[in-house]
């Protein structure tokens, strides 16, 4: 699809609101511009229907389906939807949806520029198993999960594009109107046999992702469309082999995503929750936890993690729920960002640079394979210095090899108190000539916003373990430190409380604003 400066183009103003600065991209039915939002002075995406589909009916009701798809959904890894409206140029109705804007580029860019480490495909793939478990638990499949509609912003990745989003409906057939919408690579072999509208579908497409991430290739090998549908449907895929640096467990699940029963998919909570664990995640129950034996040199997040009650529709965790009804919580090893999402799992990380482009990518990105027997590493960049309430860490380059062996120690879980040491000095190892560590002191703060859970690793430096928002309020912003004055924002409406932490003689405090 052609993009020019014309009366449809830049300089365009939506309704008197927002104005159209630069093209992104474009691809299927819409075009997408960087614009200016003029009322709250702010830049955002607005995907415009082209031109010559604006007299299509179904082309309008698509994106009008696309902005309430998403708009029902809140949650940090599916890019936001501000607005939608339809404006009459030249006597032809064009309908808009207004979005975020991220500030990345797409997954589809990221592989084709090169191989990726293993525990970037693990997280990246989680983050949007977290996104598919929140709008699965809304009744929504997305139908159209590829790279292409994966933006790496540096805040994680976002799942796009719920254009051809449909409800839940094991009774129903998959197209209403005999029109099989998707991307063929990524197609699950149900979708092409016209059955019902079901969340393992979506799961079906990861697998495909993380397939390719994790190997470099395709799960079969068809020379054109109708020789890779035809796989889909009849041809097992290639079982994906050990591969260095990627738990044996990841690769069964890869496997288990893959199969032609959907049924025998696992959800996409638990492809989240085990892909997370893979990457560095783990679980620990929601309570205030009790001062550390040691504290970690890891810079750590708490992420809540909301276990998905679905209707009878909505696909379920294969995995057995624990007695406890507690919410979970996950532990993030590395500088990384934090938010509290009802309805599925969340995940903030590092991403890679890139401006933000729409690509329509109808087969499969390719990736350069490593050598033999080497297996590119993984480290995540140190916090940077700055503002702290953005939560961000800095990114690599794309396609840089990172060295191996340098990645952020996991935090343990469950494991056992420390037993005292022996009494004989010959019987314990050297020990440093400085004193011992004393244990962080915890403490729980509260507000009319909220509750905070904070130690000090050090006398002048706090962290954040955990945050609950009060009722009717949400978390809106959030820097877990460690560092001098990490805080976390609850918002309610237009009223935002701010809680500061800092640490005297060792002890958390909190301010608020």
């Amino acid at each position: 699809m052609e993009i020019s400066d014309n009366e449809y183009g830049k300089g365009l103003i939506l309704d008197g609101r927002y104005r159209l600065t630069e093209p992104l991209g474009a691809g299927g039915m819409g075009v997408v511009w960087r614009a200016h939002d003029h009322v709250l002075d702010r830049s955002v995406a607005v995907k415009l229907v082209a031109p010559e589909h604006a007299g299509d009916r179904h082309s309008r009701e698509r994106i009008r389906h696309e902005a309430r798809a998403a708009a029902a959904l809140a949650h940090p890894n599916v890019a936001q939807v501000y607005d939608y409206g339809e404006t009459d140029q030249h006597g032809r109705l064009l309908p808009y949806v207004v979005m975020e804007l991220v500030p990345g580029g797409t997954l589809h860019r990221r592989m084709s520029a090169g191989p990726v480490a293993p525990a970037f495909a693990m997280r990246v793939c989680a983050e949007i198993a977290a996104a598919l478990s929140a709008a699965h638990a809304e009744g929504l499949v997305h139908r159209d999960i590829k790279p292409g509609n994966v933006m790496l912003a540096p805040s994680g990745a976002k799942v796009v594009d719920f254009g051809i989003a449909a409800a839940v409906d094991p009774a129903g057939a998959e197209e209403p109107d005999d029109e099989l919408l998707g991307t063929p690579a990524y197609l699950a072999p149900e979708r092409l046999v016209g059955s019902p509208v079901v969340p393992a579908s979506d799961v079906y497409a990861l697998g495909v992702v993380l397939y390719v991430l994790l190997s470099g290739h395709s799960p079969w090998t068809a020379e054109n469309t109708r020789q890779m549908l035809t796989a889909h449907v009849y041809v097992e895929p290639a079982t994906l082999p050990p591969l260095p640096g990627v738990p044996a467990h990841v690769v069964e699940l890869c496997n288990r995503c893959l199969a032609k029963d959907p049924a025998a998919r696992p959800g996409a909570q638990q492809v989240a929750a085990e892909l997370g664990e893979a990457a560095g995640l783990r679980v620990v129950t929601d309570e205030p936890p009790a001062p550390p034996a040691a504290v970690p040199e890891a810079t750590t997040a708490v992420l809540r993690v909301v276990s998905e009650e679905p209707g009878p529709a909505a696909d379920r965790p294969a995995v057995a729920q624990p007695a406890s009804r507690r919410t979970p919580l996950l532990v993030v090893a590395g500088a990384l960002g934090l938010a509290v999402v009802a309805g599925g799992l969340v995940w903030l990380r590092l991403g890679d640079p890139g401006d933000l482009s729409v690509v329509a990518a109808e087969s499969l990105p390719p990736v350069a394979r490593p050598p033999a027997g080497v297996s590119p590493g993984g480290s995540r960049s140190p916090e940077p210095k700055g503002s702290a309430r953005t939560g961000r860490s800095p990114v690599s380059e794309p396609g840089v090899p990172v060295p191996v062996g340098t990645t952020t120690p996991a935090v343990t879980v469950g494991t056992s108190p420390p037993q005292a040491a022996p009494r004989t000095p010959t019987t314990t190892p050297a020990t440093p000539t400085t004193p011992p560590a004393t244990a962080a002191v915890t403490r729980t703060l509260s507000s009319g916003g909220g509750t905070v859970t904070a130690t000090c690793p050090s006398d002048a430096t706090a962290e954040l373990l955990s945050w609950t928002p009060a009722r009717t309020y949400k978390v809106d912003e959030v820097d877990p430190g460690p560092g001098p004055a990490p805080a976390v924002s609850f918002k309610h409406g237009s009223s935002v409380i701010t809680m500061t932490v800092a640490c005297s003689d060792g002890v958390p405090t909190a301010s608020t604003s």
